[in-house]
């Protein structure tokens, strides 16, 4: 399902587990954000698909400028879940990928803070929940933060990694639609300049590293979710909620 107004929404159902299950369909949906979302299509939102949920990844100082959209205000329930906060310092972060060789690196940095890890299962929990659903959660692009969660999400459910990276890769094509349309804003061009061309991209070695990271550094995505504080009870609640 494609939409004009909102970049890179799609749905993370059709996955076959390990176990022989499939993640059901039109129960939790990835997506970038709805701040220009037209009327027409929230009413496809709202009444075709029955959103329940959104899940807004977005820091507060993106949320103020960029804005919400329609879709919040339509009697959704709107939950924000700030994956970074500290991002309105355009130097710094364009310092910060300076150092880096791909998007992988910087997920992985963002893993290890106990904080951004307890906003993973923040997230997680309104997942969980049978009535959010259906449900989307998004940040600005639906690449990164977005990304991130999907893929913890799809591998707690038992995903093998050849899916969880074809999932994350699917947003490449999404991002040079998206690069060429912004190219055209004077103000988002002058912005752009410090970035790197990989932060437009969704390589396959992004997620790879950041899978292999988490295997690493903790034994499993799971077992990483208990060390960050997680319920016991969390996997099972997820798989009950979304495999068929």
């Amino acid at each position: 399902m494609r939409f004009k107004s909102v970049t890179n929404f799609r749905d993370i159902g059709g996955y076959r587990t390990r176990q022989g299950r499939t993640v059901a369909w039109r129960r939790v949906f990835r997506s970038g954000e709805f701040a220009r979302i037209s009327p027409e299509e929230c009413r496809r939102l709202t009444e075709e698909i029955k959103l329940a949920a959104v899940v807004d990844l977005r820091s507060p100082f993106e949320i103020e400028r960029q804005g919400k959209g329609l879709l919040a205000e339509s009697g959704i329930r709107y939950h924000n879940v700030a994956f970074i906060t500290a991002d309105g310092d355009r130097e710094a972060n364009e310092r910060r990928y300076r150092t880096l060789n791909n998007m992988g690196e910087f997920y992985v940095e963002l893993i290890r803070y106990r904080e951004y890890g307890q906003r993973i299962i923040e997230a997680l929990e309104l997942i969980a929940e049978p009535k959010n659903h259906p449900l989307v959660f998004h940040c600005a692009v639906g690449k990164d933060r977005t990304g991130i969660l999907a893929a913890v999400l799809l591998n707690v459910l038992g995903i093998e990694d050849k899916d969880v990276i074809e999932d994350y890769s699917l947003s490449g094509p999404y991002m040079q639609e998206l690069l060429k349309n912004l190219e055209k804003d004077a103000e988002f061009a002058e912005g752009a300049k410090g970035l790197p061309d990989f932060f437009w991209k969704a390589s396959p070695e992004s997620m790879e590293l950041l899978l292999a990271t988490f295997r690493k550094e903790y034994g499993s995505v799971v077992d990483y979710l208990k060390f960050m504080g997680c319920e016991p009870t969390l996997t099972e609640r997820l798989e009950r909620a979304l495999l068929v």
